[in-house]
């Protein structure tokens, strides 16, 4: 299909899409959703700022677009960039920008077991879905949660916030610290194979000292969040 309707430029970080100024709003729509279909497999999962060209758009179509284009080939639209600021550099920095704070807001994921010797480091608040085995670290400016064993060592508010803590299912570690609080295992083990049941715990610090209690409401009421 010949669509002329729409035209689509692109660059590493941000997409230009110059609209027909005198097509029905709603027979636009239609073109925009056929143009990005044909495209999907090029856009699939990127991460990009867009540039609306030549068609004046108030907020619910420039709405109803987005929406539009992220329906038909599942592209992730950070932002709306105006048009005279739409050179690569400017979209690579407002990419990075639009990242770093939905990272803030939404924290980290890291799906897998991290073993002996593996180092995860990360600037927000981390959820671990799996176990952190004897000999790896976790380190992070804000909190830690592991969905999993916790028998490799844990370092929470790295930058010395003492308001976060470590959360794990099992928690058997060979070192947590949070801030400039630390706790050490009294038994230190290269290989841990044992089976634990599951007793979720935190460790957290109060009156100067680092506490690892069991997960309950009256913990939840001594963290300063």
């Amino acid at each position: 299909m010949n669509n002329n309707h729409v035209i689509i430029k692109s660059n590493k970080y941000g997409l230009i899409v110059i609209l027909d100024e005198k097509l029905p709003f709603e027979e636009l729509l239609k073109d925009i959703e056929d143009k990005f279909r044909e495209s999907a497999k090029f856009f699939k999962n990127a991460k990009m700022a867009v540039t609306f060209r030549g068609r004046i758009l108030n907020q619910v179509q420039e709405k109803q677009i987005v929406e539009t284009i992220v329906s038909s080939c599942g592209l992730h639209i950070l932002c709306i960039v105006d048009e005279d600021q739409n050179h690569e550099a400017f979209y690579k920095q407002v990419v990075e920008q639009a990242m770093e704070e939905k990272q803030k807001q939404d924290g980290q994921f890291y799906k897998g077991t991290l073993r002996a010797g593996q180092v995860l480091e990360t600037e927000n608040s981390i959820v671990i879905l799996g176990d952190v085995n004897p000999g790896a670290n976790v380190i992070s400016k804000g909190n830690i949660v592991i969905l999993g064993s916790l028998r490799g060592s844990a370092y929470a508010g790295a930058t010395g916030n003492r308001n976060c803590f470590v959360a794990a299912l099992v928690m058997k570690p060979i070192q947590v610290r949070v801030a400039d609080k630390m706790a050490r295992s009294a038994i230190t083990k290269r290989v841990d194979i044992g089976e634990y049941r599951m007793d979720p715990k935190i460790a957290y610090v109060k009156d100067d000292h680092i506490h690892v209690k069991p997960i309950s409401q009256e913990t939840f009421g001594e963290l300063s969040l």
